[in-house]
């Protein structure tokens, strides 16, 4: 097939997909937007006709993108070409749902329940497909001994602490709504099993909360369902991180590498060793293959899917310890090929179980490694999703 891979303002994946892609013997002419930024998701008629001239200097069998962007969608639409999308993200970063019922469409989530939730909607161009990890990639990034010395330790986090609008939300509040979030992010920070945030967070809470912030702070812009949703889901996710790297800083060493980390919370993360941000390619996975442990606490608005970060720790043959999530034990045998968790405390306890077990530790990274070896390949996943077109 020939395919247009269109690039948008980068992406962990594109690079894997393009070189599958070729391996698998098709044509894949790769196209970017680096410069253009979109304050309109919906509506850019610079872009549509640059995109549009674009499709129709090309001869491509389909258009593929990492994530779902409406414009390529409704241009796509517009020229009868197949669109692909594969998003990377849970929950996806979607507005709302226009464009997506197009034809031409050929949506895919790597989480069954964002899946469902379109379904709900009435949209069937949505589809399931689990995301993949390039193992001969990360077998290539040989570790050295000034790579031992530099990137070791006990435990590695790599990932956001996440900064979430709620606190700054609650503040317009009144203090019953305030009592409400806070008793709800509570429950959820203790919940790994169900997402509560969805069911408690309805569309009359939202309007009871845009009522209040509408009265007392009449220029503030209100918040929808959907936006409450997630910044309780960014807020828990935030005490969930602080709170793991805590409890397990004070008996190992560990250490966070991440974008930006205010003075209040390297105060409550004293025992953390904090670094910056680590390349993807180059340094992430001298990380992932120098970490005992290495913990990948899920944002908690994904609620059942394997986020990519997960995948990469098993790629580097790296040992993981993750919550809980219903599609693990779907893929993988838990405590064999993966080690999961249902609290901060059982957290700890498989830490100082596999930190005094290196055999079982080890086994455990091999196992999981050999599993998306097999099994979580970019061909098997382009080609489920080709077939489709």
């Amino acid at each position: 097939m020939k395919i247009l891979l269109y690039t948008w303002f980068g992406s962990y994946t594109d690079d894997d997909i393009e070189k599958n892609l070729l391996r698998m013997g098709h044509e894949c002419k790769r196209t970017r937007n680096e410069v253009l930024q979109l304050s309109d998701r919906y509506n850019n008629d610079r872009f549509c006709e640059s995109f549009s001239k674009e499709l129709g200097n090309t001869d491509c069998d389909c258009v593929l993108t990492t994530n779902f962007h409406p414009l390529i969608a409704k241009v796509c639409h517009e020229k009868e070409v197949p669109y692909i999308a594969w998003s990377y993200d849970s929950p996806p970063n979607i507005p709302d749902t226009r464009y997506m019922d197009y034809s031409t469409n050929h949506i895919f989530f790597f989480s069954r329940d964002d899946v469902e939730d379109f379904r709900s909607q009435g949209l069937d161009t949505v589809h399931y497909m689990p995301l993949a990890v390039d193992t001969g990639k990360w077998d290539s990034v040989k570790v050295s001994d000034r790579d031992v010395a530099k990137y070791r330790a006990d435990i590695s986090l790599v990932g956001s602490l996440y900064s979430s609008t709620l606190p700054g939300l609650m503040n317009m509040m009144s203090d019953e709504q305030k009592l409400f979030f806070k008793t709800l992010s509570d429950i959820q920070l203790k919940s790994y099993d169900k997402y509560v945030l969805k069911d408690f967070i309805t569309d009359g809470i939202a309007a009871e909360v845009s009522r209040t912030i509408s009265e007392n702070y009449p220029d503030s812009v209100r918040p929808t369902t959907k936006q409450l949703i997630y910044s309780t889901a960014t807020y828990v996710t935030h005490l969930d991180r602080m709170l793991l790297l805590r409890v397990v800083s004070k008996k190992y060493d560990t250490h966070l590498y991440t974008q930006k980390v205010t003075d209040d919370e390297k105060k409550m993360l004293e025992n953390v060793r904090v670094h910056g941000t680590v390349d993807y390619a180059t340094e992430m996975p001298l990380v992932f293959k120098n970490s005992k442990i290495n913990l990948c606490p899920t944002f908690r608005g994904n609620v059942s899917g394997i986020p990519l970060r997960i995948l990469d720790v098993m790629g580097c043959n790296s040992f993981v310890l993750t919550p809980f999530r219903p599609e693990l034990e779907e893929f993988f045998k838990l405590d064999v090929e993966i080690a999961t968790y249902n609290s901060v405390e059982e957290a700890l306890d498989k830490a100082d179980y596999y930190m005094s077990h290196d055999s079982e530790r080890i086994s455990i990274a091999e196992a999981g490694y050999e599993k998306v070896r097999r099994e979580f390949t970019y061909q098997q996943r382009l080609e489920s999703m080709l077939k489709s077109v």
